[in-house]
């Protein structure tokens, strides 16, 4: 009895350790199940996310998701996802990189105050590329290696917004293609609108053996207007040598005004659809751009297999398990030639242009 007692007198340490672990643990189950049924933007807890078509989950049975992902490893595998938690908040990564983690199957974002899960579909083309053979170079760029070698090629995407540019400090600065804005629809007048750059871009460019692609923002509410849209950008783009696609770019302005609000995600499809198909009678590459939001919920992928894709992604990897022809990996991005910064793209293999 007093070896029992003696014991018990030198681990009053040992077991708040223990306590204090089993609260942390609790602490982050508690935060996800919160973030995940939406309460940090104060709404009711009856107001559940979607985790897959059909069918929502309240708080209680996030709970026991979790519960359940975590009981499916052993106690290191525990351990693990603690640890991630953590480093997701220490590190700055946000509680959407673990969210990911959580869900492997789902495409996760965030989208209008809540957390959108939108499943893996296995009828859209998987990613061909090796995600390990993205690499950041000596001058903190992109790139894409196959067994050592650089397979991608650099290429940036502008508009009016980067003012008067440097042509032959572009080409020199190892650009080897620029996607050029044609101009836009308004989204509060719906006019069509030329950018002002743009000819004096497409002639720098191609003067200084620069490939060209070119987009066109899109606020088509109709057929007709899709049409008249892939019209406009035909009549800009004659006078031009075009080897690079043409993209028809799908973003969501952020405005409950904008006279595409109330599309949905198949009226979108329908039109960006006609705008690609009206290019390629014409002649050229169709191409849509977008970000998770674009292709996760404003449109229907499955229907835009035969399309080249664009997508933006700002980090050194890419989050999006489908096939994509270029990357958008920064805003920020640093070229001579062109005064503050411009957007930085990378295509994985020369599939167009010389």
């Amino acid at each position: 009895m007093e070896r029992e007692r003696k014991k018990l007198r030198l681990n009053p340490l040992l077991i708040t350790m223990n306590i204090t672990g089993i609260l942390c643990l609790i602490c982050c189950i508690m935060i996800l199940v919160l973030i995940l049924s939406g309460n940090q933007t104060k709404e009711p807890a009856k107001d559940a996310m979607a985790l897959e078509p059909g069918r929502t989950y309240t708080a209680e049975e996030v709970d026991a998701l979790i519960a359940e992902a975590k009981s499916e490893g052993n106690e290191e595998g525990k351990e693990d996802i603690k640890e991630d938690i953590k480093n997701a908040y220490t590190n700055g990564t946000g509680i959407v990189h673990e969210l990911r983690l959580l869900f492997p199957n789902d495409i996760v974002f965030y989208n209008n105050g809540k957390y959108q899960f939108v499943p893996i579909s296995d009828t859209i083309p998987a990613r061909t590329y090796d995600p390990a053979g993205l690499v950041v170079n000596e001058r903190n760029e992109m790139e894409y290696q196959v067994n050592g070698q650089t397979e991608s090629v650099k290429g940036i995407d502008l508009s009016r917004y980067q003012g008067e540019v440097d042509w032959a400090l572009v080409a020199a600065d190892g650009v080897d293609y620029a996607m050029i804005r044609i101009g836009i629809r308004g989204y509060g007048t719906g006019e069509i609108v030329l950018d002002d750059t743009f000819d004096a871009n497409m002639t720098g460019a191609l003067q200084n053996d620069i490939d060209v692609g070119a987009y066109f923002f899109t606020q088509a509410i109709s057929e007709e207007e899709a049409i008249a849209e892939a019209n406009a950008v035909i009549e800009a783009l004659a006078p031009y040598k075009v080897t690079y696609p043409i993209a028809i770019d799908v973003e969501d302005v952020n405005d409950s005004a904008a006279r595409t609000a109330n599309l949905t995600p198949e009226q979108r499809t329908d039109y960006v659809i006609v705008f690609c198909e009206t290019l390629k009678a014409a002649g050229y590459t169709p191409m849509i751009y977008g970000n998770l939001k674009s292709f996760c919920d404003m449109l229907d992928m499955e229907r835009l297999n035969d399309y080249e894709k664009w997508f933006a992604f700002y980090d050194t990897y890419v989050y999006f398990p489908y096939e994509i022809s270029m990357w958008q990996y920064t805003d920020s991005g640093v070229v001579n030639g062109i005064e503050g910064n411009v957007d930085l793209n990378i295509t994985f293999t020369r599939k167009w242009g010389q």
